[in-house]
């Protein structure tokens, strides 16, 4: 019988198996040695030829393959070691183990299709090995293919119940597809074999932190300390929590513990800056900035919100965005072809399709949209609907809530809509899902509004702008390609209501008489530098005041403070809470002069101020973030508001406070230019952003052709 073509590479014919029988033991051993003395003076190519001799003369010896297996491995010749590998679980299944390191190096040289494949085929021998199934989870979640993560896991279950690797994996990959009940079921499973286990009560606590269960969120963070006072994680996360609830006291200390134990962590360094900015606390974030600035990858590492308030730096915006979306998952490639429909199919992606700056923004141009032309698609993966939400849903094509989704569940659904464009309005912002774009979601994909800066990805193909926020000069700054749109990039709404409420100084504790300087920009855009121009004014123009959002109590404490360092009373300063957005756009009337924030201006806010005829003042920088107040006034023709440097901007200032007939001209003119510019043009905007639509899709439509 011929065996010729089922041999393996390694002589298993009945010919080789012959010779073998005329080996005898000692002759083996002999040539054995040899290989050995060979690998003693360093000749492996001697050893690794007596070796496969020795396999084709039939000799099947576990240590042969294993020492074939070392020469190779030492070698790096990887896919010569597979071919041992695959010939040795076959006769011990526990060496199967070896498939960890042989995919590793495959995921290193970039084989993710062969890593996968060794895994599997360990897997197929020792279906049980708990090692093995972990380092396979991971790698089927990072390239988002949990399924089948959890059928290798739960193979597992069915033998062992109660395996602590498998449970705690089922925990994790449900936390990662948004089950979080499944997977503190997981964890707590887990616990049971592990009560003690400090990371596991952590765990916990973030599934109750992403279902808003704070109180239990806490709790199980506090008895993770308990088990393990250093946990990392666990003081990071109460931090994080706390912060969110506005104990900023508390979060400022669990954020400090944290880096006390580890001074290297990038993200707990996010985290602080962004409390510390949140309060007005300068003395700490110059600090915190000169320790992380000495560490140079930590700086550049930072999440790229924390630091458009706090420097005006494009490059290093850049270079922190680039970094944030390496840390995406790996993906199998996937081309996506464009859907040429009669009608362009456009997936707009948010969590803040509800009473949110967004929407005040983006309402009128969803129902303006030409649905002869475009089909509108909303996917929502906010846990918040209201009222703006309900009038959103009965405006589109389609409304989708998306909050449960997975990624992966997210990117089936895009893909079975057939989106020719999706566009990310969160981009690098709090609540984004910004890691679905990185499997594509569609042909053409773009970053709008939510981020005033670039994306860093390869992903994101296009960035709307405006030649003012983005100069021909500094695209450069940007990883995607820029679509500019005539006069400014910033979308509005010019159905907004206005409350008819007639309110008086009083009512927001305001004075009689005086200039009302207005700033209602979030505290973490005011720093040091503004505040220090705001106080000199206040001591040059008697009886004013300035009037600020109140973002949190401990922010007014320290904004109070600081004036009262400057000689100022700190009772000039005024906080104002947060009010319905058409009472909200009626207050503004009470203030004189806007004054706007450096490193990240006035968005929605200044569209709020000047659609209420509240003037601005404004000086733009370098980056995005610090061009938009400028962007909008000149759409409004207001370049006259618009300043070239901090001296500029203070006399400005002063000069509209002490001229209260050019101040009221100026109102006036903002009241008449809202109706004769573009910024308010609604309509006009809504056709200008199609045409963009239009031409990329054409661009891509002639690409594929």
């Amino acid at each position: 019988m011929d065996h010729k073509n089922n041999n393996s590479g390694f002589g298993e014919t009945y010919k080789k198996k012959k010779n073998a029988f005329y080996l005898s033991s000692k002759e083996i051993q002999l040539r054995k040695d040899e290989a050995s003395k060979m690998l003693l003076k360093r000749r492996a190519d001697k050893a690794e030829l007596i070796y496969l001799k020795l396999l084709k003369k039939g000799v099947k010896e576990i240590n042969i393959y294993e020492n074939l297996l070392k020469i190779y491995k030492n070698q790096n010749r990887y896919l010569d070691a597979i071919k041992i590998f695959k010939k040795l679980i076959t006769l011990d299944s526990k060496y199967a183990i070896f498939s960890i390191e042989l995919s590793n190096y495959l995921l290193k040289t970039g084989n993710l299709k062969l890593a996968i494949q060794v895994l599997r085929d360990a897997i197929k021998v020792n279906p049980f090995n708990e090692n093995i199934v972990a380092y396979y989870g991971k790698l089927m979640i990072d390239i988002g293919s949990e399924t089948k993560a959890i059928e290798a896991f739960q193979n597992i279950l069915k033998k062992y119940p109660y395996s602590f690797i498998c449970n705690s994996n089922l925990g994790f990959i449900s936390f990662k597809l948004r089950k979080y009940s499944i997977a503190i079921e997981y964890y707590k499973k887990a616990l049971e074999s592990s009560p003690k286990n400090s990371n596991l009560l952590n765990n916990i606590g973030s599934c109750y932190y992403e279902t808003k269960d704070f109180e239990l969120a806490i709790d199980s963070f506090n008895k993770s300390l308990s088990q393990d006072k250093e946990n990392l994680r666990a003081l990071n996360n109460l931090g994080v929590i706390y912060c969110l609830i506005n104990r900023y006291d508390l979060s400022k200390k669990y954020l400090e513990s944290s880096l006390f134990i580890d001074s290297t962590q990038t993200n707990v360094y996010s985290n602080l800056l962004k409390t510390l900015a949140d309060i007005c606390d300068w003395s700490s974030i110059k600090k915190y900035l000169n320790i992380i600035k000495k560490k140079e990858k930590i700086y550049l590492n930072l999440r790229p919100f924390t630091l458009l308030a706090l420097e005006d730096e494009p490059l290093n915006h850049l270079e922190r965005a680039k970094n944030t979306s390496k840390s995406y998952p790996l993906k199998e490639s996937s081309n996506i072809k464009i859907n040429n429909n009669l009608k362009i199919r456009v997936g707009y992606f948010s969590s803040d399709f509800h009473d949110h700056a967004t929407m005040h923004l983006m309402n009128k141009v969803f129902q303006l949209h030409d649905k002869n032309q475009f089909e509108i698609f909303i996917y929502s993966y906010g846990s918040q609907n209201d009222d703006v939400t309900k009038n959103l849903i009965e405006k589109v094509y389609s409304f989708k809530n998306i909050n449960t989704f997975s990624d992966q569940e997210i990117v089936s659904e895009a893909k079975k809509d057939n989106l020719n464009i999706a566009v990310d309005l969160k981009g690098h912002t709090k609540d984004s899902r910004f890691s679905i774009f990185s499997y594509r979601l569609a042909p053409i994909q773009i970053s709008y509004l939510g981020f005033p800066g670039t994306s860093g990805s390869d992903f994101i193909d296009y960035l709307i702008a405006d030649k003012f926020v983005i100069p021909e000069e500094r695209k450069h700054y940007y990883s995607e390609k820029i679509i500019y749109l005539d006069n400014c990039y910033q979308c509005n709404d010019n159905s907004k209501n206005i409350s008819a409420k007639e309110f008086t100084r009083k009512d927001f504790n305001l004075p009689d008489k005086g200039i009302i300087f207005t700033c209602f920009n979030a505290s973490y855009k005011i720093t040091k530098v503004e505040f220090e121009i705001w106080m000199n004014l206040l001591h040059k123009v008697k009886n004013s005041n300035l009037w600020l959002y109140s973002s949190n109590k401990y922010m007014e404490d320290n904004l109070k403070k600081e004036a009262e360092k400057r000689g100022i009373n700190p009772k000039r300063i005024v906080f104002a809470n947060r009010l319905p957005i058409e009472e909200h756009l009626a207050r503004h009337k009470l203030g004189d002069i806007f004054l706007d924030t450096f490193n990240c201006n006035a968005h929605t806010t200044a569209s709020d101020a000047l659609w209420a005829g509240l003037p601005i003042i404004t000086v733009p920088g370098r980056s995005f973030s610090s061009r938009v107040a400028g962007s909008l006034l000149k759409a409004l023709d207001l370049n006259e508001l618009i300043c070239s440097n901090k001296s500029e901007y203070y006399e400005k200032a002063l000069y509209l406070a002490n001229n209260p007939s050019k101040l009221l001209a100026t109102k006036k003119k903002i009241l008449a230019n809202k109706s004769m510019y573009p910024l308010f043009d609604s309509k006009n905007f809504t056709k200008n952003l199609e045409s963009v639509f239009k031409k990329v899709f054409l661009k891509e439509v002639n690409k594929t052709v």
